[in-house]
């Protein structure tokens, strides 16, 4: 069996007729059939039905027309890609984010790729970060920016940034007696009416593990696993989160949100953009993945994330 017989055999499926695919191929129609026995002997059993209407696969055709299929794919994708080398970047690229991350990220992200790299097909997929971490180990994904790479088998991590958190309140119910912008401690910020996510959420995951280790009892008011809903809930004057600058930035630029570094332990994340291990490094990962990374840094340098990058001052 070799990739001009499946080729031939999608062929005949896709037709429906021995007489109409010989045709569309351009060969003689007793040589495509004595093609079809060869390939039925061969395999020691029958794929296609014949009757008055044409053919049709049998149970077994369908299983070498599905994987006819997709070897003419890879064929096809292995001809573009071996071509492509030296060229623009080009193929598709699965990028997953946290809700928190996608907020700043990905319309940055997005425009950039198309504006630069316009055969690049850039799909941005967010979900929370167990969900991230499954599909990068599968291969479902290429990357992903996640703030633990533990566990991640032979997957590779870059680190990208450290991400500071802050405090958020509707600007008439904030609750300190600081200014917003002043830093205020971890124990007077859960002391308030907190909105955040449910323990499945990575962002709650980690307040509750600093706040433990201080010492601290975190108690949440409303759980609620929609970051816009949060942000929502906090701006209607429902309480107080706590979240990245990066997710808020738009409510804080319009006056909806005002806010406050933590201190008294700092809070602050590790994130890093993670490659799946069962993802071919092609050149159009490679120039998404350094996109990534110029996009942060951008970010970062206009104060709209509140991050430090490596070799940042």
């Amino acid at each position: 069996m070799d990739s001009r017989q499946l080729r031939y055999f999608r062929e005949i499926v896709d037709s429906g007729s021995m007489s109409g695919a010989a045709r569309d191929l351009g060969i003689a129609q007793p040589s495509l059939s004595q093609m079809v026995r060869t390939l039925e002997q061969s395999l020691g059993i029958e794929l296609l039905t014949r009757s008055a209407r044409g053919v049709a696969a049998t149970e077994a055709g369908q299983i070498l027309y599905d994987y006819a299929r997709r070897i003419e794919d890879l064929l096809a994708e292995a001809e573009n890609e071996v071509v492509g080398v030296g060229t623009d970047p080009a193929g598709r690229v699965e990028f997953g984010m946290t809700p928190s991350i996608s907020m700043a990220l990905s319309i940055p992200m997005a425009e950039t790729m198309r504006l630069e790299m316009p055969k690049v097909q850039f799909s941005a997929t967010e979900a929370m970060s167990g969900h991230l971490r499954d599909w990068i180990l599968a291969g479902e994904i290429d990357l992903a920016i996640l703030y633990d790479y533990s566990d991640l088998g032979q997957c590779t991590a870059e680190f990208i940034m450290d991400e500071d958190l802050w405090v958020y309140a509707a600007p008439d119910t904030w609750p300190f007696d600081t200014s917003p912008g002043e830093a205020v401690r971890l124990r007077d910020v859960i002391a308030q009416e907190l909105v955040l996510p449910s323990p499945r959420h990575g962002l709650r995951r980690f307040i509750d593990r600093i706040a433990r280790s201080h010492g601290l009892t975190l108690e949440v008011e409303i759980e609620m696993d929609s970051m816009p809903q949060i942000k929502s809930l906090v701006a209607r004057g429902s309480g107080f989160t706590i979240l990245s600058p990066a997710a808020v930035h738009d409510m804080v630029t319009t006056g909806q949100l005002v806010g406050s570094p933590i201190e008294d332990p700092r809070l602050q994340r590790h994130l890093y953009l993670v490659r799946s291990s069962q993802t071919r490094v092609t050149a159009a990962i490679r120039a998404t993945e350094d996109c990534c990374h110029r996009v942060v840094a951008d970010l970062v340098k206009r104060g709209i994330w509140q991050a430090a990058t490596p070799g940042a001052p």
